[in-house]
């Protein structure tokens, strides 16, 4: 008798089973690029997977800079015309909202917790730092000449200010918003990118065509990298640097510790900002004039894949997130 109740039991559990709805899904985690285009007034989006682009969201002002943060599903857009950081909904694809910014917005940076939002005005010569829930600047802090990229450690703690003008990269305590040390780079810094732990910056010098390795602990060059005409950002993926050189139409490869130029690899006209993949295994850069994003292999060195964006791509900043995709 009892096999014959645990049989039925077993029968009973096994159809309503079958009859419970089936489980959606889980949604894919899949690399976008969000690539502001200035002579277009839009933000081009391309599904990094099949290199394609999939939509291209009007955005005013000439947008230039963008910072993403990932975890909270927005990417920040600093239009220099419009004075303006412009929030967009990365899975919808949508502006949500406008912050006004100074008077000229440029560089941007966000840390991986979303808050706060940190953006350059290239005229005021100021850092703002935006509230990303009020929409509104919850402080300023005043740094060099004409500041324009920013960058900001994993922990929030500690930003840096590439102040183009002054020759100057400017390390700030980020809880703050005071200037803890100011450091002489090369000439003319445009973008400046950290190293994956934090103890390193880098800073592209448009003027003197090479790139300064800061200490951020002990605030002091520790070396230097010559690289290509006018370098204009960097990017780090598998150990390597990659500096994108515009007047010259290549990015420059180095290695991490040891500084060696590896390689000088051709890219489109005039290339700009520069990206990677999660997992390092690609560089995506931005060509003004070709209007195209070109991926580079980290390992091979080599070009492997382009599409084309709207008229006049500047993609300043970080502008690969992961999207959930069902």
């Amino acid at each position: 008798m009892s096999r014959g109740i645990g049989s039925s039991v077993a029968r009973g559990i096994a159809l309503a089973a079958a009859l419970l709805p089936a489980s959606a899904p889980a949604a894919e985690a899949r690399e976008f690029a969000f690539v502001p285009a200035q002579v277009a007034n839009r933000v081009s989006v391309i599904d990094l997977a099949t290199m394609t682009r999939v939509s291209d969201i009007p955005v005013d002002g000439k947008p230039a800079g963008i910072a993403i943060a990932t975890q909270a599903g927005r990417a920040y857009v600093t239009s220099p015309e419009g004075r303006c950081v412009s929030i967009l909904d990365t899975a919808s694809r949508s502006v949500v909202g406008k912050v006004p910014v100074g008077g000229g917005p440029l560089g941007i940076a966000v840390p991986p917790s979303g808050s706060p939002v940190y953006v350059a005005d290239w005229y005021e010569h100021r850092v703002y730092a935006i509230d990303p829930v009020t929409r509104a600047i919850s402080g300023f802090v005043a740094v060099g000449q004409s500041p324009s990229g920013l960058a900001i450690t994993d922990d929030g703690h500690t930003l840096l200010s590439a102040d183009r003008d002054d020759d100057q990269v400017s390390i700030l305590d980020a809880d703050t918003l005071t200037v803890r040390a100011v450091v002489k780079v090369g000439t003319r810094p445009f973008g400046v990118t950290l190293s994956a732990d934090g103890r390193r910056a880098y800073t592209a010098n448009v003027g003197s065509h090479d790139v300064s390795v800061i200490d951020v602990a002990s605030a002091r060059v520790i070396g230097t990298v010559p690289v290509g005409e006018r370098p204009y950002a960097v990017a780090f993926a598998s150990g390597r640097g990659f500096v994108t050189n515009q007047y010259a139409g290549t990015v420059t490869a180095f290695d991490e510790q040891t500084l060696a130029v590896l390689a000088t690899i051709p890219v489109g006209d005039y290339p700009e900002g520069i990206d990677t993949s999660g997992d390092g295994r690609s560089v995506y850069v931005v060509n003004w004039e070709s209007n195209t994003v070109q991926q580079i292999d980290a390992a091979t060195l080599r070009v492997t894949r382009m599409v084309d964006t709207a008229d006049g791509p500047r993609g300043f900043g970080r502008f690969v997130t992961s999207i959930p995709v069902k």
